[in-house]
C-alpha cells in the first residue's frame, strides 16, 4: 500500500511516519499542504496513486481541509472510481464537532485526534477495513493491554510512595532554610559558593545582556547583589531543577530534553503574565512554572531505571508515553509533597491540565494552565490538545488578562529563552 503522511509539526509527522512505515514497509511523507498536493499530482501522473493519506488539519498557508478539497477535486477530474479513491484520515488536535463534520462532508473517510497512539491508528485502520480485524482469541490491543497494565502498577506504587524518589538537592533545600530565616545576600552568597555548578551559571546569568551591569561580575557575592533574591533564587531552582534531567534513560534522552524546555519556558511565561498584569500570587510563579510537569520527568526516570535493571515494563512508546501523560499530575504531587513544598505547588502540579474541570481554581493554578497553553502555542512543548489560543482562554478571561499582553508575553518568553536556555542547560 502506497502511504503520504502530511503534517507540519516535525514530532507528529516522525511519529504517524513510524508507525505507517511499520505497517506497510514504508511512506512518504510532506510537511505542507502545497508539498502535499505535488505528491499527490506526481503519484496519480505514474499511475501509482495514494492509497492512504493521513492529512493534519491544522497547516499554515494552506490547512488540511483546502487540501482534501482538492485531491478529491482532482479524482473527480480523472475520474477516480469512489472505490479506488485514496483513503484520507484527518489528523487534527481540536475536537469541534463543526471542523470534523466539514471534513466528512468534503470527502475524507475518518479522522484521527492528537495525541495519536498507534493503538488508536490501528483501531481507524481496522474499522475502515484498511488492516483485518483481530483474530478471534486474539481481542485488539490484548499486548497492548497487559504492557499498560504493568506500567499502571509501576505509576501506582509511584503514586503510592512505595518508589524511592530523588531527594531535593542540598544546596536548594539549605537556600530555601536561609531565605526563610531572612538571611542576608551576602550569607546566600557564601551558602551558593560551594555549588561550582551554581556560582558558575549565577555569574554569567549576571553579566547577560538582562542584567550586564557597568563592571563583570567575576564573585558570586557580586552576582547575587546585581540580581536580587528573586532572580537568585529563580536561577537556584533552575540549576538544581536541571540535574534532575540528566542521567536518563537513553530511550526518553529526547523526551526529556524537549520537557526541560517546555517547563523552562512555562516558568518565564508564569513570571511574566504576574508580572504585566500585576497579579500578586501566594508563591514564586516561576518555581511554579518549573515544576508543573516534574511529574513527568519523575516517571520517565522510574521507569527507564527499571527498564535498565531488565524489569519487566519493556511497553509500546506511544502507549508509555500517553500513561505518563495520563498520571503525571498525580507523580508530581506525590514529589512536591515529599520536598515538603507549599500546598499550592502541590495543586499546581496535580491540576494544571485539567482545563476547565476544576470549580474556582485559584489564581495560581490559573496563571500555570494560561503560561502551559501559551509555551505549547509557542512551540515549546506538544501542541495544545484543544487548539486554544492564549489570548482566547477561559484562563485569561479569568485572570482579566488581554490578547495584546499574551502577545507581549510571547514576544518576552522567546527573547529569555534565547537568552539562558544556553546558560541553564
Amino acid at each position: 500500500m502506497r502511504v503520504l503522511v502530511v503534517d507540519d509539526e516535525l514530532v507528529s509527522r516522525e511519529k504517524m511516519r513510524r508507525i505507517m512505515a511499520g505497517l506497510f514497509g514504508g511512506c512518504d511523507e510532506a510537511s505542507t499542504g502545497q508539498a502535499a498536493l505535488e505528491a499527490v499530482s506526481a503519484a496519480m501522473s505514474e499511475n501509482r496513486p495514494y492509497e492512504l493519506i493521513t492529512l493534519d488539519i491544522s497547516m499554515p498557508s494552506m490547512d488540511g481541509i483546502d487540501v482534501l478539497k482538492r485531491i478529491r477535486e482532482s479524482e473527480r477530474a480523472e475520474n477516480v472510481p469512489k472505490d479506488a479513491r485514496a483513503k484520507i484520515f484527518m489528523v487534527t488536535a481540536a475536537s469541534e464537532r463543526e471542523t470534523i463534520i466539514t471534513c466528512i462532508k468534503e470527502g475524507c473517510n475518518d479522522y484521527i485526534t492528537k495525541p495519536f497512539s498507534s493503538d488508536r491508528v490501528l483501531k481507524k485502520l481496522r474499522d475502515n477495513g484498511i488492516l483485518p480485524p483481530e483474530p478471534d482469541g486474539a481481542p485488539a490491543g490484548a499486548q497492548a493491554s497487559a504492557a499498560k497494565n504493568s506500567l499502571d502498577g509501576v505509576i501506582e506504587r509511584f503514586n503510592r510512595g512505595e518508589m524511592e524518589l530523588p531527594p531535593m538537592h542540598l544546596i536548594q533545600r539549605k537556600f530555601y532554610e536561609l531565605t526563610a530565616s531572612g538571611a542576608t545576600l551576602a550569607a546566600i552568597a557564601d551558602l551558593l559558593e560551594k555549588d561550582p555548578a551554581i556560582s558558575s551559571k549565577l555569574i554569567r546569568i549576571s553579566n547577560s545582556s538582562f542584567y550586564r551591569g557597568y563592571n563583570e561580575n567575576v564573585t558570586v557575592e557580586q552576582a547575587v547583589n546585581r540580581l536580587g533574591l528573586i532572580a537568585t533564587k529563580q536561577t537556584v531552582d533552575a540549576v538544581c531543577s536541571r540535574a534532575l534531567y540528566d542521567d536518563v534513560h537513553p530511550n526518553y534522552v529526547q523526551v526529556v530534553e524537549k520537557l526541560w524546555v517546555h517547563s523552562l519556558a512555562c516558568a518565564y511565561a508564569c513570571q511574566l503574565i504576574a508580572e504585566l498584569r500585576g497579579i500578586r500570587l501566594l508563591e514564586d510563579p516561576f518555581t511554579m512554572g518549573l515544576f508543573h510537569d516534574i511529574g513527568k520527568l519523575m516517571l520517565l526516570r522510574v521507569i527507564g531505571e527499571l527498564q535498565r535493571s531488565g524489569k519487566d515494563v519493556d511497553t509500546d512508546t506511544d502507549m508509555l508515553m500517553t500513561a505518563v501523560e495520563t498520571h503525571h499530575g498525580k507523580a508530581g504531587a506525590v514529589l512536591l509533597k515529599k520536598w515538603l513544598f507549599p500546598a499550592v505547588f502541590v495543586q499546581v502540579a496535580e491540576l494544571h491540565d485539567d482545563l476547565g474541570k476544576v470549580l474556582n481554581p485559584g489564581r495560581e493554578l490559573l496563571v500555570v494552565q494560561l503560561a502551559n497553553i501559551a509555551v505549547k502555542s509557542l512551540g515549546y512543548g506538544t501542541p495544545n490538545a484543544q487548539g486554544v489560543q492564549p489570548g482566547a482562554s477561559e484562563q485569561a478571561k479569568s485572570l482579566g488578562v488581554d490578547p495584546s499582553v499574551m502577545d507581549l508575553v510571547g514576544t518576552q518568553v522567546k527573547k529569555y529563552m534565547d537568552e539562558f536556555v544556553e546558560y541553564l542547560s
